[in-house]
């Protein structure tokens, strides 16, 4: 592991994960999901403009993050993904089921 993942969480209901987004980070990350969906303002954007790479760990971290929004009634949003990580979700077809923009698609 290079560049272990990490969160930083905003107090405007957003979070930015740097680093990796792998299998060798996703457990570490998803340590984390009771804070990032729970405390008094939950997360409902994830901006991952300074993911360095993913994979299906990451992406499987990603939909389990969304399924738990969504089955709580909350919207999550994810932008900025790396181009790996939206080729292996459409190659997933899970890109019509999450909420993600990659990078420079304007969102």
């Amino acid at each position: 592991m290079n560049n272990p993942g990490t969160i930083e969480v905003g107090k405007d209901g957003s979070a930015s994960v740097t680093g990796e987004l792998t299998f060798e980070s996703a457990a570490a990350l998803f340590s984390q999901t009771e804070t990032l969906f729970r405390g008094p303002k939950p997360v409902t954007l994830i901006d991952l403009a300074a993911v360095t790479t993913a994979d299906s760990a990451g992406l499987a971290l990603l939909l389990e993050w969304q399924a738990q929004q969504r089955s709580a009634s909350l919207p999550l949003e994810i932008r900025n993904a790396p181009p790996g990580l939206i080729s292996l979700a459409r190659l997933c077809e899970a890109d019509d089921v999450m909420s993600v923009s990659g990078r420079g698609e304007g969102r």
